[in-house]
């Protein structure tokens, strides 16, 4: 139980658990949000999300890469956190109405977005926590515990 009193413990854990909420509420309904509010047909859709997955490859091994070059450094991660904190006016002032303006470059600015904050940041984050929680004396799997299901 010495861990609860471990300030990186409750940090990390809270950090994880609203990374993982935000990604699980987003998942759900971002292709509802594709077609009725955005009137995308299923066909582009698949454009947006196969974009979404394309960038995810191109961004894991670098992020691997900046991630062991960084070490304990929180430079990728507060850039991951920016980005997510502008997640939703990303959606409405940018992805959005270029989505209405140009189907394959939105979907490429949105893939290059979501790629980066969601598919690709996700294994940095988790790498950088478990690389503080060695250093900070807490167990990985009891911070990751915290997150919510998506």
């Amino acid at each position: 139980m010495y861990y609860l009193k471990n300030t990186n413990f409750w940090m990390f854990g809270f950090f994880f658990f609203f990374y993982f909420f935000i990604m699980g509420a987003y998942f759900p309904f971002f292709p509802i949000w594709l077609h009725d509010v955005n009137h995308i047909s299923k066909g582009d859709t698949g454009i947006i999300f196969a974009c979404i997955s394309l960038f995810s490859l191109l961004f894991q091994p670098v992020f691997g890469l900046l991630s062991d070059k960084l070490g304990l450094r929180k430079h990728l991660l507060w850039v991951i956190t920016g980005m997510l904190v502008m997640f939703a006016p990303f959606f409405i002032y940018v992805f959005g109405p270029l989505l209405q303006v140009n189907i394959l470059l939105g979907s490429i600015v949105g893939g290059i977005y979501l790629g980066f904050i969601y598919n690709a940041g996700a294994p940095a984050i988790e790498a950088y926590i478990e690389k503080a929680s060695r250093r900070s004396n807490f167990e990985f799997g009891r911070a990751r515990v915290m997150t919510p299901t998506y």
